[in-house]
């Protein structure tokens, strides 16, 4: 099959190896975005998503969480995490991230991750020393944890690139 117009009209929707996104593209989308769908499973096995804030720290995608919520305790069970990120700007670019989670309390990562929360939250711009300090406050529960992701793999599509291949009738298999 050289000529794509011998292809079936289903060809791209199931051979979809050219429509992923590159390393860069893959690390733009995670540090423009500012959700991800998260997801775990319960001690029975049952899936369970959420839409979480998060930041990177270091590289490293970083949530908080208490111990009263479910995450907190199905990752203490079994750290195995999935996050889904998608472009702000196209849902249709997408990024699944599946690895491990590891939690701790570290109250500089909580810091951290409250001073790039702000100053994501600010335009940039990194937040007085008195308002960090109030935010902090917010987040400083006794049983609050940091949690991050340690990525295994990366999963990604262009749902658009796919879209301008079908409506162009190019070839990105030869």
């Amino acid at each position: 099959m050289s000529d794509n117009n011998e292809r079936p009209a289903w060809f791209a929707r199931r051979e979809i190896a050219p429509f992923t996104l590159d390393d860069d593209a893959v690390n733009d989308l995670v540090g423009r975005a500012t959700h991800a769908v998260v997801s775990w499973v319960t001690k029975d096995n049952k899936p369970v998503s959420a839409v979480m804030l998060y930041v990177l720290i270091d590289g490293v995608i970083t949530v908080t969480s208490t111990t009263n919520r479910a995450k907190y305790h199905a990752w203490s069970r079994n750290p195995a995490a999935s996050f889904c990120i998608w472009d702000p700007e196209s849902i249709g670019r997408q990024v699944t991230l599946r690895g491990t989670i590891e939690i701790k309390q570290d109250a500089e990562l909580l810091r951290k991750f409250t001073e790039a929360f702000l100053t994501r939250a600010g335009g940039g711009q990194p937040p007085a020393p008195e308002v960090l300090e109030a935010e902090i406050e917010k987040f400083d529960a006794p049983d609050r944890h940091m949690m991050q992701l340690h990525v295994d793999k990366i999963l990604s599509h262009d749902l658009h690139r796919l879209f301008q291949v079908e409506r162009d009738g190019e070839d990105v298999w030869s």
